[in-house]
């Protein structure tokens, strides 16, 4: 198995394990109808960054993010990484909490979060601990495991559709494209990791483009199978829509009667890679931006896990994670703007320059 193709699956692990849970509330939040209208329009968004992000980062070869803001200066790097980290670790102690609030409500009802939480960051930790190549064999595993989980779902949850739940399925207006809501959706895309994994690997925009239309394909069963069984006025009201439909399904010819079981392995295991790439980028750029000497990437990787169990840990309720969630989302849209802009441009120029100088 190529990194190529190892790098395209953590790629799409780390785009489903976001929207598992709270991407189908948001867009029901936009609007009434047409919901694959937002789907698209935030999918033709993200590609058009991604676009530019490998085209800035094609003027950079064997490097990585860092090393590029490091070539602008020290004070850039840590003026943009430091805090692209901090928000990280954030994320990664609100994602983790949220899932964790999942697998209660649905699995473990009886069990303290408290021990979910030790468990999924202690896995987390030593898998990202032990590096990108882990990361990446782990994730090929999980990948052709979960897959056929996944898609057996999807399948299995037709019997339960009204398909007159999907209509109207056209929005008069696109008004939505001037909700802050749309652009905090941003804030669940997955791309920014691939300019941290890919100095080893060349990746094309076509490679790229591929695993982008699989993932718009998962999105749109993520927010229809749920609007299908449920309808638009009752999906609106639910918590985990994705994770309520499926436990609508009830199959009793199968081991497991109930698909949420299906769903909820998928959770897990997306989490963990997804959060053992974040958490590896956070010790990559502290380690190379900051250059202490004695402080060992392990180290800052876990100091950040520490930091993000305790945020997690220490957040009041459901309502409360679900709302700062939402704030670093919004955050994060800031670096998934700025930082492919920023290389393209700074890598054009550099470009240009040593052009004009051979020519010269």
């Amino acid at each position: 198995m190529s990194r190529k193709w190892q790098i395209g699956f953590v790629f799409i692990i780390m785009y489903l394990s976001l929207n598992h849970l709270m991407y189908p509330k948001l867009i029901y939040g936009l609007t009434e109808a047409g919901h694959w209208e937002v789907v698209v329009c935030q999918g033709l968004l993200q590609i058009t960054l991604i676009g530019i992000y490998i085209k800035g980062l094609s003027y950079f070869p064997q490097q990585d993010v860092i090393d590029i803001y490091s070539k602008m200066g020290k004070l850039v790097a840590f003026i943009l990484l430091i805090p692209f980290a901090l928000s990280l670790t954030a994320l990664i102690g609100l994602d983790i909490r949220i899932h964790t609030e999942a697998i209660n409500l649905f699995f473990l009802k009886r069990t303290p979060y408290w021990s979910v939480l030790v468990l999924l960051f202690f896995i987390t930790t030593y898998t990202a601990m032990n590096g990108l190549s882990t990361i990446l064999r782990s994730s090929t595993f999980i990948f052709f495991m979960i897959l056929p989980l996944l898609l057996f779902i999807i399948c299995s949850s037709f019997m339960n559709f009204d398909w007159h739940n999907v209509r109207p399925l056209w929005h008069p207006s696109l008004d939505f494209l001037l909700n802050k809501n749309f652009f905090h959706l941003m804030g669940y895309s997955a791309f920014l990791p691939l300019g941290f994994m890919t100095y080893k690997t060349k990746l094309t925009f076509g490679f790229i483009f591929l695993e982008w239309v699989f993932v718009m394909i998962i999105f749109l069963s993520f927010t229809y199978i749920p609007l299908l069984i449920f309808g638009e006025e009752s999906v609106v009201t639910l918590s985990f829509p994705m994770m309520e439909a499926m436990n609508s399904v009830d199959i009793k010819w199968v081991m497991f009667n109930q698909q949420t079981i299906f769903l909820g392995l998928s959770l897990i295991g997306f989490t963990i890679i997804k959060n053992s790439v974040l958490l590896w980028i956070i010790g990559r750029i502290m380690q190379k931006v900051l250059k202490w000497k004695r402080a060992k990437a392990s180290y800052w990787i876990t100091a950040s896990s520490v930091i993000a169990f305790i945020l997690a840990l220490i957040v009041p309720s459901r309502s409360w994670t679900e709302t700062f969630f939402l704030w670093c989302s919004g955050v994060l849209v800031y670096f998934m703007m700025i930082i492919p802009i920023s290389i393209l441009i700074y890598g054009y120029v550099l470009n240009r320059g040593r052009v004009h100088y051979e020519e010269s």
